[in-house]
């Protein structure tokens, strides 16, 4: 074949004779209204087919196309690349022969994409041009077709986790083991629900997506915040499989209309875990989610654990030491506010105290701690609950979320009678906390009176030190990072790679990061004025709050993770 890489695809196009200059014009015309990449046109409007465009893309770059239908995929070379990033890159391995590696691709000029490749493989990539969505039905064809050959190969995996201990728990009472076996052996779809649910447990996921589409189902987890597909099962297992989840959960399983929440536990690998479900009906039958609650995760946790930065560790300790008053944790969902407001009282927890909890649900079970779910359904709420909790002799009150105003109004008082109140917002910063409260028409004198501390909490991924990659910052970037003069200019970045120990992430584990705010007499002047948040912030700022960006920067120079990771938390580098 000629290489005529000179020219461009629409003009290798014209010379092949696919399309003509009328068909270009009206391509070029629907692109300056609607824009888009001009060859993607050309297919949308039916001037020509991906299999022309694939023809022109090897003339034009001189590399060889080829069609995918039927080609038989070799399972060892899939391996040398995780699903996640087959499916992000829509690439195809197909061969690897010494130290290059193969590969189909409908976009050989994405430069960066072979770069990644090459970096996780370790192989040069010998790149083959071929139609999107031939690539699709290949990649898909592929999983489907071997998660239902390995069926057999999931079921013994499963027998195998089984024999390693899992075992459903119901009402803190185990289930006959004997029973559950012999269930395993008579339905093979036991066997996969457990196995989805011990592998969750092994590869430390937070929570499992059970997601149903047209064609598949896919099971996600979410690892260390950050979700990934593990497993596609086959579409006619669907049913069974979101039933037994929802047997153990005690749920209604001829219930397909309306979303149902439950929870059960399960003990493997000598501890027991808590798995929250929820199940919501989809257009191709219904979603289930599972929130995995580890108990061992307590285990010896204190606030010095949690990876804060010494300013924020030392005002926190200073918050939850004082006899009342009301601390607040803030930040999105799962930024653990739960797990840090168990470690505080984990701290101060001894026998001279009463503690009293209240949540929806319960996440964790304390050890002297006593801790109420509430249950609208029969009246039991937070307001209700809080108020009983002040004819309990309380010493600290854990207050899971204040949701409205009434809870609010209560658990403020509560801390101005001479309790120790802990409880959480959503807001994004430290400042927007009382903001929230004044907009929930607390009483300003009653905010400034009772807040003691506030803390807006993120979590941050610790890069894998087994893989990690490290580099120098250019005195560009250190600029733009305000840090080229509180840095040694031989400081050492790391950039995320991936390995089998983090399983390709390129992090392992998380860590705690946060801005503290101690209500001082400047903050509650402010508050009693009802200042604006913005207003309070700059206040804080000069007296001394570390911003949660710099805190989370300072564990990028610690070598602790990456930029990368600073630009998801706390916005771009």
């Amino acid at each position: 074949m000629a290489r005529t890489g000179r020219l461009s695809l629409t003009n290798v196009l014209l010379k092949e004779g696919f399309i003509v200059e009328e068909d270009l014009k009206k391509a070029e015309q629907y692109q300056r209204d609607n824009g888009g990449v001009l060859s993607y046109i050309l297919v949308k409007l039916g001037l020509i087919t991906e299999e022309q465009i694939v023809v022109g893309l090897a003339e034009q770059l001189g590399i060889p196309h080829m069609k995918l239908t039927n080609y038989r995929l070799d399972p060892e070379v899939m391996k040398l690349l995780p699903e996640r990033i087959i499916r992000k890159d829509k690439v195809i391995l197909l061969s690897q022969s010494g130290n290059t590696l193969t590969v189909a691709t409908a976009d050989p000029l994405n430069v960066l994409m072979i770069d990644d490749l090459k970096a996780i493989t370790g192989y040069n990539i010998q790149t083959i041009v071929a139609a999107p969505s031939e690539i699709e039905q290949v990649m898909e064809d592929y999983y489907s077709t071997r998660a239902t050959m390995n069926l057999d190969k999931l079921i013994a995996q499963s027998e195998k986790e089984t024999e390693t201990g899992l075992e459903v728990v119901r009402d803190e009472k185990s289930m006959d083991l004997d029973r559950l076996i012999r269930e395993a052996e008579e339905a093979p779809i036991i066997k996969i629900a457990n196995l989805i649910l011990s592998r969750a447990i092994k590869e430390r996921a937070s929570d499992i997506h059970i997601e149903p589409f047209e064609k598949k189902v896919t099971v996600r987890y979410r690892i260390d915040g950050i979700l990934y597909p593990i497993i596609t099962i086959p579409k006619r297992v669907q049913n069974a499989v979101v039933s037994r989840i929802k047997i153990l959960s005690e749920l209604d399983i001829a219930e397909h209309r309306l979303p149902q929440d439950g929870r059960f536990r399960v003990k493997a690998y000598n501890r027991d875990i808590d798995f929250r479900v929820s199940t919501i009906p989809t257009r191709f039958g219904e979603k289930v989610v599972m929130r995995l609650l580890d108990k061992a995760q307590l285990m010896g946790l204190t606030i010095d654990k949690l990876g804060l930065e010494e300013n924020v560790l030392e005002k926190y300790q200073r918050a939850v030491r004082q006899p009342y008053g009301m601390i607040v944790l803030t930040g999105p969902t799962s930024c653990g506010k739960s797990t840090s407001l168990y470690a505080a009282i984990r701290t101060i927890n001894s026998p001279d105290k009463n503690i009293l909890t209240i949540e929806d649900p319960v996440e964790y079970e304390a050890e002297g701690v006593n801790q109420v779910q509430v249950h609208e359904e029969i009246g039991l709420t937070f307001p209700r609950v809080l108020r009983a909790f002040l004819r309990q002799d309380p010493d600290i009150i854990m207050l899971g979320e204040m949701r409205d105003r009434e809870t609010a109004d209560i658990g403020i008082k509560a801390a101005l009678t001479g309790h120790l109140l802990f409880t959480t917002l959503h807001t994004n910063d430290a400042p927007g906390a009382i903001a929230r409260l004044i907009n929930m028409e607390v009483e300003p004198f009653l905010i400034s009176g009772a807040l003691i501390f506030v803390g807006a909490q993120k979590l941050m991924r610790r890069v894998c030190k087994n893989c990690a990659s490290s580099y120098h910052l250019s005195k560009r970037l250190l600029k733009e990072l305000e840090i080229e003069d509180e840095v040694d200019k031989d400081l050492v970045f790391y950039k995320a790679k991936g390995c089998r120990l983090c399983n390709n992430t390129g992090y392992r584990g998380r860590m705690a990061v946060m801005e503290a705010l101690e209500i001082d007499d400047d903050i509650r002047e402010l508050i009693l004025r009802k200042a604006p948040a913005v207003e309070i912030r700059k206040t804080a700022l000069s007296n001394g709050m570390i911003p949660l960006r710099k805190n989370a920067l300072a564990k990028v120079i610690r070598g602790e993770t990456t930029l990368e990771e600073l630009a998801r938390v706390a916005g771009t580098v």
